[in-house]
């Protein structure tokens, strides 16, 4: 139900999902005649088949404050999703709705990972080399230097399972690489991280820095990392935009175009926002992946993509016996 455009984007991406997905079964949560209109349109038996539509009479709007939700709204069309997931009827979860309402529900009904105090919204961004894991991206507006540890370590050992890097190379986002830059929170994030061996920690990179390739997590507080991210994927449709514009449509122009189509197809595939759409929820002790609200059907099948990868390494149960361990050997 969340979203800019709610059951017309959410259903029509869920069919598509499940068509290149034959694994794969679906719990929809929301209002039953919405929903179902929805999907009627889809004439394929195989697909209805997996989806079981589950009647809320209540869904969290975008203006709903995370402490109201939890007071009144724990039996929405989100919490409801969020209740199947912590009992297990599910193991991923997937809302393009409120992100702090998300944050509240999952923290009451699934908690948090063993030593983790705060749940960090974590995704992949392109760089020239391939791409780098960015957190967090706005659950956490602000951050203690003892919290952008924990990011460290949750993203360090997300990219060790989902990428399979051994040694993940982890830098914290400042205002300039040199040792003194910066604010103090950072300073002390980074002793923390020093002295933390579960981290390969290389030292600050830049704003800049972050598209460069050559770092395999980017942490930040998430005041920092929204604008950061939102910063990108306008300048990603200004410069779009721009193209459009400058070629304009002469014959000329679309001969270039001709030309061009094969390299730009290539471009455009490494850096449309709507290709790295679906964010981790890191820290909560189960796969939620939050949705950009005004996805289309293709950013949201993405993070539907996402959230079945996470769910196919078993990701919160792979991180917890290592913090666990963590918490048994050092505190």
């Amino acid at each position: 139900m969340g979203g800019d455009f709610g059951p017309r984007v959410t259903v029509s991406a869920l069919v598509d999902f499940l068509s290149h997905h034959r694994q794969v079964l679906a719990l929809v949560f929301g209002d039953h005649d919405q929903v179902a209109t929805q999907l009627a349109l889809c004439h394929d038996s195989s697909i209805l088949s997996r989806i079981e539509l589950r009647h809320s009479d209540c869904c969290v709007a975008d203006t709903d404050k995370p402490s109201a939700v939890i007071r009144s709204k724990r039996d929405s069309s989100m919490g409801m999703g969020l209740q199947a997931l912590a009992a297990r009827e599910a193991q991923a979860f997937v809302s393009a709705g409120n992100t702090g309402a998300i944050m509240a529900l999952g923290l009451h009904f699934l908690k948090a990972l063993p030593g983790i105090s705060r749940p960090a919204i974590c995704t992949a961004v392109p760089t020239k080399t391939g791409h780098s894991y960015v957190l967090d991206l706005g659950a956490n507006i602000n951050c203690s230097a003892k919290q952008l540890c924990e990011f460290a370590l949750l993203g360090s050992l997300m990219a060790k399972e989902l990428d399979s890097i051994d040694s993940p190379t982890v830098r914290l986002l400042n205002v300039g690489e040199e040792v003194g830059k910066g604010r103090d929170d950072i300073h002390q994030a980074a002793a923390l991280l020093n002295a933390e061996p579960l981290v390969n920690y290389c030292g600050y990179v830049e704003g800049n820095g972050i598209f460069e390739g050559g770092t395999d997590v980017v942490v930040c507080d998430g005041f920092a990392g929204n604008i950061a991210l939102k910063a990108s994927e306008g300048l990603v449709n200004m410069v779009a935009a721009q193209f459009r514009q400058t070629v304009g449509s002469g014959w000329l122009s679309r001969i270039a175009l001709t030309l061009l189509r094969s390299p730009l197809k290539k471009l455009k595939a490494k850096f449309d926002p709507a290709l790295y759409n679906g964010a981790y929820f890191l820290g909560l002790n189960g796969v939620v992946v939050k949705s950009h609200g005004g996805a289309s059907q293709g950013a949201f099948v993405r993070a539907l993509d996402v959230a079945c990868d996470a769910a196919e390494h078993n990701l919160p149960d792979v991180l917890s016996p290592i913090l666990n361990l963590k918490i048994n050997q050092h505190g």
